[in-house]
C-alpha cells in the first residue's frame, strides 16, 4: 500500500507529483476549483515527503492526514484573509531544521485569499528558500498572486472530477451501492468536498434535508423561520463537539506514542484544534446556505418551466415543481444571491447566525 493511494481522482497530476516528492524543490501552486481534491492532494504529497516510503500506514503518515505532524504547517484564511503575522510566522519556521522529518512542509489553503499587500511576506520566503521547506499553495484562480510569486511556483492544474471516478471513491470508502453513491455525486453537483461530506456526514445530509424541506414548504412564519435557524445553529454545536472529542482522542493518542515534545509543538496544536474548531461551527452555516441556494437554484429553473430533468435535487423532484410555481422565477433567483453573499459574509466573519436569520426571513415577505 501507498499514500498515494488516498489520491483522488486526478491521474496526471498524481503522476506528476509522485515524481516530484522524490526529489522536490520550492513551491507548488495546486489550482482548481472548489472541493476537486486540493487539500486532499496536498496532505497525500506531504506524507510522501515526511515518510521515505510513502507508506500510508506509518505513523507519520497518519500524523501528517489528521493535521499533526510537526514538520506540517496547515495555513488557514482567518475570516477572509491570510493574516500578514501568520504568514511572516510561517515564513521565519521555514528556515528552521526540521524537527522529525528531512522535510518542512507549508501548506497555504485558500491562498489567492492573501491580499496583495501582504504576499510580500510570503514573497521574502519563496525568494530565499531553505532546502528543507516545501510550500504548498492551494488556490481556485493565479489571478490574485503577483508576477514574482507566481514565478517561482510549480503550478499543478486540478480539472473537475469526472462522475463516475466520484461515485467509484464513495463505493470504496463507504462501502455503499453504486446507486447510493451516484446519488450523493450529483446532490453535490460534482463538488468532491461536498459528496464525502454527504456521504459519510449525518449532519451534513440533515443540512440538506431540512434546507430542501423548508424551501419546497407552504409558506411559513417568521417564527417558524427563526426556529430553523436555531435548529441550524444547535447542528452546528453539536459537531463542534464531535470535533472537540476527536482533537482530544487525537492529541492523547498523539502524546502517547510521539512520547514527551517541546511546548511549542502541543501549543501549535492546540493552536491548529482552536482555529479548525472555529471553522468546523462556521462551514455547518455555510454548508447550509450553499444547500439553501442549491434548492433556490432548482425552484427557479422549476419556476422558468423545466422539467424534471432541469433539476439537480432529483429525491425532491414533485416538491420542487410545485413549489417553484408559487413565486416568479425573478424571486429564487435573487434568494440564491442572498445565499452566495451570506456565504461570503459569513466567511469573512460576520455573525453566522444573524446572517442565516436575515436570508431565512426574506422567505416570509
Amino acid at each position: 500500500m501507498s499514500v498515494w493511494d488516498q489520491f483522488i481522482g486526478h491521474p496526471r497530476p498524481r503522476k506528476m507529483l509522485e515524481s516530484a516528492a522524490r526529489r522536490p524543490i520550492g513551491t507548488y501552486l495546486f489550482v482548481g476549483s472548489a472541493g476537486v481534491g486540493k487539500r486532499n492532494a496536498a496532505r497525500v504529497m506531504s506524507a510522501a515527503l515526511i515518510c521515505p516510503e510513502a507508506c500510508g500506514e506509518c505513523n507519520a503518515c497518519s500524523r501528517v492526514m489528521r493535521d499533526l505532524h510537526p514538520d506540517v504547517s496547515v495555513l488557514q484564511p482567518e475570516g477572509y484573509s491570510h493574516p500578514v503575522e501568520a504568514l511572516r510566522a510561517a515564513a521565519a519556521a521555514a528556515s528552521q531544521t526540521p524537527l522529525e522529518a528531512a522535510h518542512r512542509v507549508f501548506i497555504v489553503e485558500e491562498a489567492d485569499r492573501i491580499p496583495e499587500r501582504s504576499q510580500n511576506a510570503l514573497l521574502k520566503a519563496l525568494e530565499e528558500p531553505s532546502r528543507s521547506a516545501i510550500w504548498i499553495l492551494l488556490a481556485e484562480t493565479v489571478e490574485p498572486f503577483l508576477p514574482t510569486i507566481l514565478s517561482r511556483c510549480h503550478v499543478v492544474e486540478f480539472p473537475p472530477v469526472a462522475e463516475e471516478a466520484l461515485s467509484e471513491l464513495l463505493q470504496s470508502r463507504f462501502g455503499m451501492g453504486h446507486e447510493e453513491a451516484l446519488r450523493h455525486v450529483r446532490a453535490s453537483r460534482g463538488d468532491l468536498d461536498a459528496a464525502v461530506r454527504l456521504a459519510g456526514e449525518a449532519h451534513s445530509r440533515e443540512l440538506r434535508r431540512r434546507a430542501f424541506r423548508l424551501c419546497t414548504a407552504p409558506r411559513i412564519s417568521g417564527a417558524a423561520l427563526l426556529r430553523e435557524a436555531e435548529a441550524v445553529k444547535q447542528l452546528a454545536s453539536v459537531y463542534r463537539e464531535e470535533a472537540e472529542r476527536a482533537f482530544s482522542a487525537e492529541l492523547a493518542h498523539f502524546e502517547e506514542v510521539a512520547g514527551t515534545q517541546p511546548a511549542a509543538i502541543k501549543k501549535r496544536i492546540a493552536d491548529r484544534n482552536k482555529r479548525v474548531l472555529r471553522r468546523v461551527e462556521t462551514e455547518v452555516y455555510v454548508d447550509y446556505l450553499s444547500w439553501l441556494g442549491g434548492a433556490f437554484r432548482d425552484l427557479a429553473a422549476a419556476s422558468a418551466g423545466g422539467d424534471a430533468g432541469a433539476l439537480v435535487a432529483h429525491d425532491f423532484t414533485d416538491e420542487l415543481l410545485e413549489a417553484g410555481a408559487a413565486q416568479p422565477t425573478g424571486f429564487w433567483i435573487d434568494m440564491v444571491e442572498h445565499c452566495l453573499e451570506g456565504q461570503l459574509a459569513i466567511r469573512e466573519n460576520a455573525n453566522p447566525m444573524l446572517v442565516t436569520e436575515s436570508i431565512l426571513l426574506r422567505l416570509a415577505s
